[in-house]
């Protein structure tokens, strides 16, 4: 399978795929221009998918009514799909999504997509569900290096936050973050740079990476949960390094 070709969906990511989108039409009716899944669902090399990751385009900020059904329809998907159990979905204005500022979440007051220039880049690599409405190429601008290197810089920030990323999330994304900027292309999945990783980085951060695989498969141990606490702070200060370098 080529980098731009998209793994099938099983059978229960399908129903969940189709779940979601049945529940975005509820909410939004008319209103939704597109709706777009992507993320590891799209990587072959993904073994264990721990998010169903989506956008939604709207052609107008939803009134109380739509935010109140899209809450309780979501929280629905979330407790009848398994494959829904961790959603996470961006509700953007189909204006914004035109440009290349960071969108703000239409939902989730205070919030905007940081990593907007990484998720345009996967979408128009080819790394895109359509759900609705016409593909990405017709609506978002392609990222400048620039504006990917932005957010790459935004994803080590979130990573770096021991309130909201957990130990084996910062190490696989460290190690997507190294990839990224050693092949000069974002659009790679955790899994897959992971295994780079421990081809291409020094052994010292071996333990930390393969225990935090073992996190995603759901199969860590003790001496797990060990491993990845500790290589957490030393992949953070490889990525923040690799991010520092002039010319990367």
């Amino acid at each position: 399978m080529g980098k731009a070709g998209i793994p099938r969906l099983s059978g229960s990511q399908r129903a969940a795929a189709d779940a979601l989108l049945a529940s975005l039409r509820g909410s939004f009716g008319d209103s939704m221009a597109a709706a777009y899944l992507y993320g590891a669902i799209t990587f072959a090399d993904s073994e264990a998918i721990a998010d169903f990751d989506y956008h939604v385009l709207l052609t107008g900020r939803p009134d109380d009514a739509q935010r109140a059904s899209y809450r309780l329809l979501t929280d629905r998907l979330r407790a009848s799909y398994q494959d829904c159990a961790d959603l996470d979905g961006w509700v953007i204005a189909l204006a914004q999504a035109r440009g290349s500022q960071p969108p703000e979440h239409l939902i989730q007051h205070g919030l905007r997509d940081e990593s907007w220039a990484l998720h345009r880049a996967h979408w128009l690599a080819g790394r895109c569900i359509v759900l609705a409405g016409p593909g990405p190429a017709e609506i978002v601008p392609a990222p400048s290096w620039a504006e990917q290197r932005a957010g790459l810089a935004a994803e080590l920030a979130f990573a770096a936050d021991t309130e909201r990323a957990g130990d084996a999330f910062t190490v696989l994304n460290c190690c997507r973050i190294l990839r990224s900027l050693a092949d000069h292309d974002v659009v790679q999945s955790k899994f897959g740079s992971a295994r780079w990783a421990l081809e291409h980085l020094p052994a010292g951060h071996a333990p930390a990476i393969l225990a935090a695989l073992n996190r995603y498969r759901g199969t860590a141990t003790g001496a797990d949960d060990q491993a990845v606490a500790a290589g957490r702070e030393p992949l953070l200060s490889a990525a923040a390094e690799a991010l520092a370098e002039p010319g990367r």
